[in-house]
């Protein structure tokens, strides 16, 4: 299979100069290295038995992703490409293009559908209004701080509700899952309670949490990870919304000093594939990809990605980071302004007939359930 060849311009541009066609030519090789992980993604799938593909096609598809190389996220995913590899005898091969190599993270969605990349790798918090029902788990201080509990919560509410499934019909949807919970973090002076908010530049995602921030007196400013090392070194942020193992990933924890141990919520992310580099797949191969993601993929991941925010807690302290504890009155009062958030977020959903009190308290008692 020949892959769409994307040209990245100086000014972020880009244009997909082929289309991506079969054929029976074996898989050419890469130069790019690849980075050892300790195990392989969970699997459901079964490996074929030496020279059952024999009579099928090659394909090579690209993965984009914003995170680097080096981060846990591209190693599970190189981790997931090299298992995909072998599951086909060699026929089905994923290269990775890490630290938005092919696409900006807030474009890559747009580039799968249009099959200028063929898979992607979506934080929805990137693309405001596009994953509203998704992105229930970004609700601060409701019961998503756990990225199983928030993977799980998702998946039973993507089987049960088809406004949601439509949130993504654009797509092939491969994994969704959540991330580990989002903390306050601040390079110069400390979060402790609701006050110390006033005055700051702060870097977050998109969705509730702006809301939230900016309640508080605090400036949210929508900024992608691979940009947030630099605006902590000029000053133009002194704190942001982040997780630990992002914190880790993009070495932020050398730019910042206190980080504040009160998860707020999960954030959501999707890999996705375009629907006609799908369907060039035989039911075989697609068989195989569908056995290593889904929910079981999703839970993969979110084990992945809470296992390295555990170890990122250290990384940090070792780098000087100070983690605070909140009293509980300070949590008290963040939880009540908290809760104005959330009573306000089913009034932003637009999804015509839909009830979205009710869908945010079905996620919630879902939540809770596996919280128990």
């Amino acid at each position: 299979m020949v892959l769409a060849l994307v040209a990245c311009g100086d000014d972020g541009t880009t244009e997909t100069t082929a289309a991506t066609t079969a054929t029976t030519a074996a898989p050419t090789e890469t130069t790019a290295a690849t980075t050892a992980t300790t195990s392989a993604p969970a699997t459901t799938a079964t490996t074929a038995a030496a020279g059952a593909f024999d009579d099928f096609d090659y394909y090579e598809f690209s993965l984009s992703m914003h995170d680097p190389a080096t981060s846990n996220n591209g190693k599970f995913y190189q981790a997931w490409a090299d298992a995909l590899l072998e599951a086909t005898d060699g026929h089905v091969k994923v290269v990775l293009y890490p630290s938005s190599a092919l696409a900006a993270a807030a474009d890559v969605g747009e580039m799968v559908e249009t099959g200028a990349v063929d898979i992607g790798w979506v934080f929805t918090s990137f693309y405001p209004g596009q994953f509203p029902l998704t992105d229930v788990t970004t609700i601060p201080m409701v019961g998503f701080g756990d990225a199983l509990v928030s993977t799980n919560t998702l998946w039973d509410l993507y089987d049960k509700y088809p406004e949601l499934q439509e949130e993504w019909a654009d797509y092939k949807m491969l994994n969704l899952y959540g991330n580990p919970g989002m903390l306050f973090c601040s390079a110069d002076k400390p979060i402790e309670k609701p006050e110390d908010l006033q005055g700051l530049v702060m870097r977050t995602p998109a969705g509730p949490i702006t809301a939230l921030v900016t309640n508080l007196g605090a400036s949210p400013v929508v900024m992608a990870p691979p940009d947030m090392y630099e605006a902590l070194e000029k000053k133009n942020i002194t704190a942001y919304v982040f997780e630990p193992a992002g914190i880790t990933n993009f070495k932020l924890e050398e730019v910042t000093k206190y980080f504040l141990d009160m998860p707020l919520y999960d954030g959501a992310f999707g890999l996705v594939m375009n629907w006609d580099k799908w369907d060039s797949l035989p039911p075989e191969f697609q068989a195989i990809i569908e056995g290593m993601t889904g929910r079981t993929g999703s839970l993969a991941a979110a084990q992945d990605f809470s296992d390295a925010a555990a170890g990122a807690h250290k990384t940090i302290s070792d780098a000087g980071g100070e983690w605070l504890t909140p009293t509980p009155e300070a949590v008290a009062a963040f939880q009540a302004a908290a809760d104005d958030v959330a009573a306000a977020w089913p009034a932003t959903i637009k999804v015509e007939g839909f009830d979205a009190n009710a869908f945010m308290q079905d996620a919630v008692n879902i939540a809770k359930g596996y919280l128990e």
